[in-house]
């Protein structure tokens, strides 16, 4: 039997000016993500709603082993994650267990990150939008995941990533990672009729919704393919 993969979608906020020093550590974690067994996908970028110093993350992994057992007991992230504590990166509290690590948890659900035909499929300058929903029930975020994965097929030419989560640990939550080659191309997707009506079909089985942006700046996705 085949399980899905498990991703996490993380907030790491960061004391103002870190951000140049956050990336010095997330070089090395990403490289050594890219070796782990399990690992799959580990990306990266600076919020862009306001919070310069604030970070965007997925990570990616064929097992939620590679999360909770395989990535965090590495060499390169003890040390990585020791150098953020010496240099207090994080905004409030220092520690693998401050409040400034807002994590999601996921199995994969439908769509895909990358698509063989893009040849930018691997860049590590992409805008991201992470778009959370909350469905009015568990049965209602069935039904809003299926409409999801029925319409990522209009977006095989506009989108680079067309992700749909599914959170672990809230059975009303589901988690669109959408990502576009550049500000004006997701402008562009943003304002099309066939996106906005997505939205709003999707708005109607909600009762609550997000939209944060980030623009990568390191990273890999999708090692071993998600793509349907």
């Amino acid at each position: 039997m085949g399980y899905p993969k498990f991703f996490v979608v993380a907030r790491v906020v960061g004391r103002d000016g870190a951000l140049p020093l956050w990336k010095q550590r997330l070089v090395q974690l990403c490289n050594v993500s890219a070796t782990e067994r399990l690992g799959d996908s580990y990306y990266w970028g600076q919020d862009l709603d306001g919070e310069p110093d604030t970070l965007w993350g997925l990570e990616g992994y064929t097992h939620p082993v590679g999360f909770f057992i395989g990535h965090v007991s590495t060499d390169v992230f003890k040390r990585e994650m020791s150098l953020v504590d010496v240099d207090k990166l994080l905004r409030t509290e220092q520690g693998m267990a401050s409040p400034d690590y807002d994590l999601h948890h996921y199995d994969w659900a439908g769509g895909w990150l990358k698509r063989p035909d893009d040849p930018e499929r691997d860049s590590k300058t992409s805008l991201v939008a992470v778009i959370h929903f909350w469905a009015s029930s568990e049965a209602t975020r069935a039904e809003l995941i299926n409409t999801l994965s029925v319409a990522s097929r209009d977006f095989n030419n506009s989108a680079q990533s067309f992700g749909i989560l599914k959170e672990v640990k809230d059975d009303k939550m589901v988690t669109l990672w959408l990502r576009s080659r550049s500000p004006e191309e997701y402008e562009s997707l943003k304002f099309s009729s066939k996106f906005r009506n997505l939205m709003g079909r999707a708005n109607e089985m909600s009762t609550k919704t997000e939209v944060h942006l980030s623009r990568a700046f390191d990273g890999h996705l999708d090692l071993a393919s998600t793509n349907t």
